[in-house]
Order: C-alpha cells, then structure tokens, then sequence
C-alpha cells in the first residue's frame, strides 16, 4: 500500500510546479531534466520553493542531480527530512 504522506508530498509538488514554475509533469517518474522541463534557473526556484513550502532544508549531501530528476524522486528527499525531523523531534522530547 503506498505511503498516504509519499502520495501527499507527490501532488503538493505537482502543484507547486505547475502553479509557481509554470512546469507541467506528466508522471511521478518523469524525467524533468531530460524532458526539459527543468533548467538550471527554474531547479534554483525549485529549491527555493521546496524549502518554503516544505520547511526542509536541502543539504550538500542531498544534492545529487538524481534526487531531483523526478517528481517521484524528490518527494522521497522531502518525506526523509521530514522523517527525519520527526525523529530528532522524538528522541529529543524522550530525553527531557
């Protein structure tokens, strides 16, 4: 059974380029560079976007070109950090 947070994050992003980079996908595991979807100027907008609408933070270790080659793909990115967050929220409440 699919994650519901997985499917959530996947039509936020969706969303998100569509409304704010003018991007239309037409699968979660379409190739956004390839198809040209995304250029450099638009992945910095991209990056940008994320962050505000997810509150997460991309890291040097995340910047692959592979975890923003789809849709699919950095849906993944985000429910990790927010995993992530979730987790570091819990250990440091379990240690008070």
């Amino acid at each position: 059974m699919p994650d519901p947070d997985y499917q959530q994050i996947q039509t936020q992003l969706t969303g998100l380029l569509a409304e704010k980079l003018n991007v239309e996908v037409a699968s979660e595991d379409a190739d956004l560079f390839e198809s040209g979807a995304l250029d450099s100027q638009k992945f910095v907008e991209l990056l940008l976007h994320i962050e505000q609408q997810f509150g997460t933070h991309t890291t040097i270790e995340d910047f692959e070109i592979e975890n923003f080659r789809s849709v699919g793909r950095i849906a993944a990115l985000i429910l990790k950090h927010k995993n992530a967050a979730c987790d570091a929220g819990t250990a440091t409440v379990q240690h008070r």
